[in-house]
């Protein structure tokens, strides 16, 4: 009796694993299916780019002296005519004395080279001369010299040493004068002298008809070059500004990725907030430069530039961007995700959904790129791929449920 009850026993679960079995069979698998399309297969890369602005300009000093103020910081907008640098300079009598010095050195020059060109030096009379002109020039030294001592900051650093070089000048044209004759050295000393002098000369007089340095246009201070309390000279760079409104987008390319641009092709800008914007090239430099990269290597790398086709406002010279290009790969054709394909006999696969079974049907690929596989042969519009045959288990004749998600 109780081995009649085991069998029977063990028949019934061997039904119910036979029943389970084939309801597992007849239930089809749930699978993630994509529908083949023509389409472009895109690849794309991404660098860093710069705003820049189309137009700026580096402004000099007009004078020298020492910067008293410099009204306009980076970022401020500067009207066009405004000053832009406030700089102490010499005085209008101090600018007298100086040229009067420069004059009698130049004639004292003039006259020596004179006298040795036409071999009628008045020896006697030239030593006078000297004399008299280094007298003058070590008084001049020495009375800045007491006056300095007495009261600090009436003469600046370069004052007192265009009356230091005038003394030695005074003191070399006095030894030249003492010396016998006249050589080819004496005149070439002379000339020297005379355009050393002359230049001096003529860079006073442009100084003292200066004016304060004036913003050329309305724009915006991109840096400072100098600071505050600074002693400059006449033509040292003081600040850079530029023009507000349109920007550029400067980049950094490799060669060989600038072959494949072409000007008025479109590229996508990412800020950091995520925002995006469009770009059109604008020019592509033919030029290569070799730079090093952060691993090491040597890159052939040109310089890109894009104008944004719309910025948000307030958007400066020197902000990071990120540039977007993309660049097709193949036109118009079939391509699938490559997690579908499979390896069969050497080549490729995909599994199709067909009358609710998975199909296996062998494919040819081509090109590759963003995680998506060109199909050439073997798939046709309207057909539904399984994504992920792997993960779901799919065998070829399995029944398959194609979805979307």
């Amino acid at each position: 009796m109780k081995k009649k009850f085991k069998i029977i026993i063990g028949i019934v679960l061997g039904l119910a694993v036979c029943g389970y079995g084939a309801m597992q069979m007849l239930t089809p698998l749930s699978v993630k299916g994509e529908i083949a399309e023509y389409g472009d297969l895109v690849d794309t890369f991404t660098v860093q780019g710069k705003v820049m602005p189309l137009k700026s300009v580096i402004l000099n000093a007009a004078t020298s002296g020492t910067v008293i103020s410099l009204p306009f910081k980076p970022g401020m907008t500067v009207e066009a005519g405004q000053e832009v640098v406030e700089i102490a300079t010499a005085s209008l009598s101090e600018l007298e004395i100086q040229k009067q010095q420069l004059r009698q050195q130049l004639a004292t020059a003039e006259y020596q080279y004179r006298q040795l060109s036409e071999g009628q030096a008045n020896r006697a009379a030239a030593l006078e001369a000297a004399q008299s002109a280094h007298d003058l020039a070590e008084r001049q030294y020495q009375a800045a010299l007491a006056v300095e001592a007495q009261l600090s900051g009436v003469y600046t650093p370069t004052q007192l040493a265009e009356l230091e070089n005038a003394v030695k000048s005074a003191n070399q044209a006095l030894v030249a004068a003492q010396s016998q004759g006249a050589t080819s050295s004496d005149r070439s000393y002379y000339s020297t002298l005379i355009a050393s002098t002359s230049a001096q000369l003529e860079a006073l007089e442009e100084e003292a008809q200066s004016g304060p340095l004036l913003a050329p246009f309305t724009g915006v201070v991109w840096q400072l070059l100098t600071d505050e309390g600074s002693y400059i000279m006449k033509n040292q760079p003081v600040l850079q500004l530029y023009q507000s409104g349109p920007m550029k987008i400067e980049v950094s390319l490799l060669s060989e990725d600038t072959f494949l641009l072409r000007l008025q092709e479109e590229a996508q800008l990412r800020l950091s907030d995520g925002s995006r914007y469009t770009a059109r090239v604008s020019f592509i430099s033919p030029v290569a430069e070799q730079v090093i990269s952060s691993l090491g290597l040597t890159e052939n790398r040109c310089a890109v530039e894009l104008m944004p086709l719309d910025l948000p406002e307030g958007l400066g010279a020197g902000h990071q961007v990120d540039v977007v290009f993309s660049r097709p790969l193949a036109v118009n054709t079939l391509s699938v995700p490559a997690s579908a394909l499979v390896p069969l006999a050497g080549g490729s696969a995909l599994y199709v959904a067909e009358g609710g079974k998975a199909v296996l049907r062998q494919v040819q690929t081509g090109q590759r790129c963003g995680g998506r596989v060109e199909i050439t042969v073997g798939l046709s519009p309207k057909d539904t791929v399984i994504v992920n045959p792997y993960e779901a288990g799919v065998k070829a004749g399995s029944r398959v449920t194609a979805g979307d998600d």
